[in-house]
């Protein structure tokens, strides 16, 4: 039997395809990025798949390799976050090679969790030879070890960290300087903006919780900032952490600088809390608390009641972050939810809505949504026409135009509209559309296509 491979899946759908930014292992909550630095402004042909090239017949896994998460037989392409590159996984004779910008890597007897340094310019992905495991960076192996798990990328590409297990231990590796390591497992990691820290939580226990630590890259100087943790988040500039931290059956959510993690913040504590989220400003978090059978959205310490419904999805905070908008079920349906800002006009219940997100300092906003068949975008309460699926809407970085991504009869497009959804222009219908930025001077958009055999950094005006 043919071991699991496993490629990295970020992005949406894979009928849309998948971005490939820093992402996440399947078993990982994602490194929130509400915001990447400008997209590459110069359109360009990535890569070209060979005639000959085929796709892993084996089904794609994630984290060790045990759990399939894709189809065989399908190609699984990851752009770089800012789109200056493209991989994705071949296989011949029984062996599988990462390509990177159309240059084939070693065979190996299984691959899994393939990144790219937010320019493009450089790959890492596990890679199994002689029953042992090694990171593979650029094409230079790393040192074997019984398992690895998926590398990071510091924001400006210049260092790499990964998770691997050597014997009864867990180690994290950055660059070529491996810790001490523990017994128990670690759960995920990231970098510091300069790449001087990084942050990782360490010792987790039965429960899947663990110790949230910041380090240097020499591991020499150590902060053990909260416990009782499972995932965190690095804002857009990966200049601040946020995380729950549970302790006594009551949760606080935790907030600090890279700088100084010896001041982090807790808030008030709370039974339980969900749906974590930094604003756009980087500094705003909000999240829905739970206390003695009630339940409270909380925005900068500020709380206001919430009476019914489950959360869909996280919530969005205003650029102004002055209030937050949350997709919340009732009665079988999804109405959005605006929170601190007085009451305004209740907008429409769908069967479905997904992707809350704001514009021209909090002017604006819009959603997905979904009534019967048909998916459309909603924005200022307003329905744009319909398709048979419409995700992540964004707002230009001056809210006069929403960008979205959509599929009809098979194909799939990008459409601008006005912030009131109003289409504009759709453009070009490809096999496969990926996660849509703004160049520098916020006057186009760039983003990945497949289009027939070639992978394809596309740059088109508003």
């Amino acid at each position: 039997m043919k071991p699991l491979l496993g490629v990295l899946q970020v992005g949406c759908l894979l009928w849309l395809g998948v971005a490939g930014c820093r992402g996440k292992d399947s078993n990982e909550p994602p490194v929130a990025r509400p915001f990447v630095s400008a997209a590459l402004d110069r359109p360009a042909v990535l890569a070209a798949i060979p005639d000959d090239a085929r796709p892993p017949e084996t089904p794609i896994g994630s984290g060790l390799g045990l759990h399939p998460t894709t189809r065989g037989g399908e190609y699984e392409f990851i752009f770089s976050e800012r789109g200056g590159g493209v991989a994705y996984v071949v296989e011949k004779a029984g062996k599988f090679q990462v390509v990177h910008d159309g240059r084939a890597g070693k065979p190996y007897e299984a691959v899994r969790a393939v990144v790219l340094s937010a320019d493009g310019r450089r790959c890492g992905y596990g890679a199994l030879a002689d029953g042992k495991w090694r990171t593979v960076v650029d094409g230079v192996e790393g040192e074997p070890f019984s398992a690895v798990e998926r590398a990071v990328f510091s924001p400006d590409g210049s260092h790499v960290a990964y998770r691997a297990m050597a014997g009864e231990r867990w180690h994290l590796v950055v660059d070529s300087k491996v810790d001490a390591g523990t017994p128990a497992r670690l759960l995920k990691h990231d970098f510091s903006a300069d790449a001087s820290r990084i942050v990782f939580i360490d010792d987790v226990g039965e429960d899947g919780t663990g110790k949230l630590a910041v380090s240097d890259r020499a591991f020499k100087q150590r902060t053990i900032v909260a416990e009782g943790v499972s995932s965190f988040l690095v804002n857009a500039d990966s200049s601040r952490v946020a995380a729950i931290s549970a302790s006594g059956g009551q949760q606080r959510v935790v907030t600090f600088g890279f700088a100084r993690p010896d001041r982090a913040e807790r808030s008030p504590a709370y039974d339980a809390i969900s749906g974590l989220a930094f604003g756009p400003d980087g500094v705003s978090v909000a999240y829905l608390g739970g206390r003695a059978g009630k339940r409270v959205f909380v925005l900068n310490l500020r709380e206001e009641p919430v009476s019914s419904g489950e959360m869909v999805g996280l919530p969005a905070i205003r650029p102004d972050g002055k209030g937050v908008g949350a997709l919340m079920t009732a009665d079988g349906a999804v109405r959005l939810r605006q929170l601190f800002v007085g009451g305004g006009k209740e907008e429409s219940a769908y069967e479905e809505a997904e992707g809350p997100t704001y514009g021209g300092q909090g002017r604006s906003h819009a959603y997905a949504a979904r009534r019967g068949g048909s998916w459309f975008i909603v924005a200022n309460g307003k329905e744009g026409p319909p398709y048979d699926r419409v995700v992540s809407p964004v707002f230009s970085p001056d809210g006069r135009f929403l960008v979205y991504r959509a599929r009809t009869d098979g194909k799939r497009f990008v459409v601008v509209a006005d912030a009131d959804g109003r289409t504009i222009r759709q453009h070009s219908a490809y096999e496969q559309v990926f996660p849509v930025l703004f160049t520098a001077d916020g006057k186009s958009i760039a983003y990945g296509v497949k289009d027939g055999r070639q992978l394809v950094w596309k740059v088109e005006p508003l």
